[in-house]
């Protein structure tokens, strides 16, 4: 609106020399001549005043009467190239008041675009956290439950195998006289506490075990142990799945050495019933 009406409020100077032209010249042909001599018998305007007239005089006629003329057009051009430079100085203003206004423009996008990207990374960083929280409770989880699960399987293993070896009897003939021995009494024992107890025994009767005499009678549970050396292996698998406080209390209970007395016990058995 405002460069419409400086538009608008310029003054066509074109037009003004043009208008003032006009009127010289009919100033000129109206008045300014008809005072001038006349030539006698013409009748055209030439012939009527120019033609009876000198050259040095007809000259300076001319150049008396379009020197006005000249110097107007000569304002007018002036005034029109002054017009012209304030107009394109006028738009240089607004064009730098526009690159000012986009430049504002563009750091406010810019920072705009900065506040958006931060609390983009804080999202991110806000859903990496839940993330890590819902891997860390599913790890829980899913350690609680083979928590669960093994301790089911030690009250299982005690049930089925332990209490099979309660009060179990063992005769083995060493280099220094006959062993004879039994195991403890599991019946009324913890899970946990008979492990304990079976483990001693186990260790007892694998030492002894190895001191025994070629080609003399042994006398074993061989089946009950057979069996609580493969479901140790079974529980020993799940050691890796267990939470670190079970797993202290899996390494508490010995039962990687129990399973290897029984294993040890069960393999010289037979290494001694294959050379009888």
């Amino acid at each position: 609106m405002e460069n419409q009406q400086k538009h608008k409020r310029r003054i066509n100077w074109l037009f003004v020399a043009f208008g003032l032209t006009l009127a010289y010249v009919v100033l000129l042909g109206g008045f300014l001549l008809p005072a001038t001599l006349q030539c006698e018998g013409a009748v055209w305007l030439w012939q009527k005043y120019l033609s009876c007239r000198p050259a040095n005089e007809l000259g300076d006629f001319l150049s008396g009467a379009f020197a006005p003329v000249a110097f107007l057009w000569l304002v007018a051009a002036v005034l029109i190239q002054a017009q012209e430079l304030k107009a394109q100085r006028e738009e240089l203003t607004l064009t730098r008041q526009e690159l000012a206004d986009s430049r504002d423009v563009m750091k406010e996008q810019a920072e705009q675009a900065r506040n958006q990207a931060i609390q983009a990374q804080r999202q991110a960083d806000f859903i990496g956290e839940q993330t890590e929280n819902l891997k860390r409770q599913a790890e829980d989880y899913y350690r609680e439950r083979q928590d669960r699960i093994f301790d089911e399987a030690l009250r299982a293993l005690h049930k089925s195998v332990v209490l099979q070896l309660s009060n179990a009897s063992f005769q083995v003939p060493t280099t220094e006289g006959t062993v004879i021995g039994r195991f403890g009494d599991y019946r009324n024992m913890e899970p946990e506490q008979a492990m304990h107890e079976m483990r001693g025994s186990l260790q007892n009767l694998d030492r002894s075990i190895a001191k025994l005499r070629p080609r003399e009678k042994l006398s074993l549970p061989s089946g009950p142990i057979s069996t609580l050396s493969d479901a140790l292996e079974k529980l020993i698998e799940m050691r890796t799945g267990l939470s670190p406080s079970h797993q202290i209390k899996f390494d508490s209970l010995g039962l990687v050495t129990s399973r290897e007395c029984a294993k040890s016990v069960i393999d010289k058995e037979q290494v001694h019933a294959a050379a009888r």
